[in-house]
């Protein structure tokens, strides 16, 4: 069986609070409201750390965290911060070299948001069922923000962190299923328009709130809703076969919206990381189902389906077994 073998987060920086994010902030009276109601307490800002610091360090403790060499790893797949620190250059060979994976491939996965973590880990299982001889694939990924201001209206505010995965042969957390589909008609409802502006000036615009909040959100619940009765059916489970339900960490809004569409309770570990670390982009429910298992709520044999998506659009789901 392919699982994951180690989940490793790393958080550097100063933990702040969210309300000092908009003190003195001229927002709007829908944008104030919004702000209080995500439901997110404090995130950490890294301050000098890139975003590939945040992935290698995550990288460097999950191999220390499960005794495994760097030089065992065949395939690297790095997950592309969307604020780069240099154009041309290779992060995922840079990731690569720095932790001394010398016998891996590299390469980049990214432009899909969110769902890149489940694209990654896709690639990871098909990888290693396409290569026999193949043992291990590291991903790693590390959130920073794209714009001055953390706060993506009218979707979340965004922490610093990076986070890392170790996909290998192991009876230990089994990918049983994984699906993705993606949407090009919202390809450009969020945009940062960057080309002649220095980065204090960048602004991540919203193209349409309208189509954001309504079109794309009952599109996401009938997609999702696909998803999990197509992955429930293909295994032979029901609803209620499944112990624990996960999915990004937006705001409690979204939450809600989830829970009343689908009919689920999403697990209490979603809550508790969005309070403490706000939104960390495509290593947030990595981040939920490690803390899951870290806390002992996930318990062996358990099946856990880890919801994602993206407002690129894409939509996707995993059922993993604890």
């Amino acid at each position: 069986m392919i699982g994951i073998k180690g989940i490793a987060t790393f958080f550097a920086g100063k933990k702040v609070t969210t309300a000092n994010l908009i003190a003195g902030a001229k927002l709007e009276k829908d944008e104030h409201g919004y702000f209080n109601s995500i439901g997110i307490d404090t995130l950490y800002n890294a301050d000098t750390y890139e975003g590939f610091d945040l992935a290698k360090e995550a990288a460097v403790k999950v191999l220390q965290n499960t005794n495994i060499d760097a030089a065992s790893i065949s395939l690297v797949i790095y997950i592309q911060n969307r604020l780069l620190q240099y154009l041309m250059s290779s992060n995922a060979a840079r990731l690569q070299y720095e932790i001394g994976a010398v016998n891996a491939n590299a390469f980049s996965v990214s432009d899909m948001g969110c769902t890149d973590m489940t694209m990654a880990i896709k690639i990871a299982k098909d990888f290693l069922i396409a290569n026999t001889e193949a043992q291990t694939v590291l991903i790693a990924y590390g959130n920073k923000p794209y714009a001055p201001s953390r706060f993506r209206f009218p979707v979340t505010i965004n922490g610093d962190g990076g986070i890392a995965l170790l996909i290998c042969r192991t009876n230990d957390n089994q990918i049983l299923d994984i699906n993705i589909k993606t949407q090009g008609n919202y390809w450009d409802l969020f945009q940062v328009v960057y080309q002649d502006k220095k980065f204090s000036d960048y602004k991540e615009l919203c193209a349409s709130q309208r189509k954001y909040g309504f079109e794309l959100a009952i599109e996401s619940k009938l997609r999702l809703l696909k998803l999990n009765e197509e992955v429930l059916d293909r295994n032979g489970l029901e609803k209620n076969d499944i112990h624990h339900y996960l999915i990004q960490n937006l705001s409690t809004r979204s939450y809600q919206f989830y829970e009343s569409s689908f009919g689920i309770k999403l697990s209490a570990v979603c809550q508790l990381n969005l309070k403490k670390y706000g939104h960390l982009g495509p290593g947030d429910v990595m981040l939920n189902y490690l803390t899951g298992i870290e806390t002992g709520l996930f318990q062996k044999g358990d099946k856990v389906l880890v919801m994602n998506s993206s407002p690129v659009a894409a939509w996707s789901n995993i059922l993993l077994q604890v």
